[in-house]
């Protein structure tokens, strides 16, 4: 079988009733009717493997288009599905794609039972091995992008000049040295504004992250240091507007003439992280890299990371980013620094 697991269905291209039945499912509607509107990005997610689901009937099954969505998704095509997405997709990709296709088709189909579906994505899930990323810290990422900006500065004084080079590393770098200080999630990261979300206070400057940007709901702000508030003053200041186009929008981090995408950022995130630690680290360990070093450097205020990470409760937190792996991991770690500040021990001297 072709792999396409990369290529979904565009929402334009799905059959009428299936267009019908989503929009109906997911728009935004009075709370009192249907309940709490989902965030853009749960929406986002839905509609991406909804349109995956149907790219793969389109390839294996296009007679299948023809039927009622909730005809479509019986179990023989689902066991197909799983092995066609098994093909370059680990199991907890997999879960993650039936997961989305449950809530998705249920939605749009409340009338029909698809508890099977749901049953066979919690088997899936159970089973499968998760990632084993390296253990990452914020203080092993920070001065990646320090290195990256200052490198760039040296190298524009030596020409004379800024170069595209020069600028972008420059950029890369304050993207990195930025979500360490404020670890927000990646699309709201992408959308940030000169206009509207980054406002100087003293000798500092600010992020202010609105509600409608968050996957929460609930607004955030950011304090950055004065030295990273340094780097962003020569940012604004010199290296943005080096950037084709930067003049005709007001996005933070520019490109060829408009702003960066989240996918952009997190393409050049793991660029620079691979090539300074060995593996790369995407944006959305960053969150975990805080909530970590927090736990390390300061386990007695450790619920502190639920509000630098925007979570609702402490709970969200602990459970998806302090395992019990890094738990053991910051133990250690504490004992190293409390050994360290309190010198030698009786015995060794």
């Amino acid at each position: 079988m072709t792999r396409h697991l990369n290529i979904g269905m565009p929402f334009d291209d799905w059959p009428v009733r299936d267009r019908q039945l989503f929009a109906r499912a997911f728009e935004n509607v009075d709370i009192f009717e249907r309940g709490p509107a989902l965030a853009p990005s749960t929406k986002y997610g839905r509609k991406s493997d909804y349109g995956r689901w149907l790219g793969f009937l389109f390839q294996a099954f296009p007679e299948a288009l023809e039927q009622a969505p909730q005809e479509r998704v019986d179990q023989s095509r689902v066991e197909d599905y799983v092995a066609y997405l098994r093909q370059n997709c680990r199991d907890t990709t997999v879960a993650h794609c039936l997961g989305r296709l449950f809530y998705t088709v249920r939605a749009m189909c409340p009338d029909h039972d698809f508890q099977w579906l749901y049953r066979t994505m919690r088997l899936i899930a159970v089973k499968a091995e998760p990632i084993k990323h390296p253990q990452v810290l914020s203080s092993d990422l920070y001065p990646i992008g320090f290195r990256l900006m200052d490198r760039a500065m040296v190298k524009a004084k030596a020409l004379g000049r800024l170069t595209k080079s020069s600028a972008m590393a420059y950029r890369d770098g304050l993207l990195i040295a930025t979500l360490v200080e404020a670890p927000m999630r990646r699309g709201p990261f992408s959308r940030l504004t000169t206009d509207d979300h980054i406002v100087r206070v003293g000798a500092q400057w600010c992020l202010a992250v609105p509600a409608e940007l968050t996957k929460t709901k609930t607004a955030q702000e950011y304090q950055l240091s004065e030295r990273l508030s340094a780097y962003v003053d020569t940012y604004l200041g010199r290296i943005r507007l080096a950037f084709p186009g930067a003049d005709t929008h007001n996005g933070l981090w520019p490109y060829e003439g408009r702003p960066m995408t989240d996918k952009m950022i997190r393409r050049r995130i793991i660029k620079w992280t691979r090539l300074s630690l060995g593996f790369a680290v995407s944006p959305h360990r960053f969150r975990n890299a805080a909530a970590t070093l927090i736990s390390i450097a300061d386990p007695e205020n450790i619920r502190v990371a639920k509000d630098l990470l925007g979570h609702r409760s402490f709970s969200m937190t602990e459970k998806h980013y302090i395992d019990g792996a890094q738990a053991r991991i910051a133990g250690r770690e504490l004992a190293a620094v409390l050994t360290t500040r309190a010198g030698p021990s009786p015995r060794s001297e």
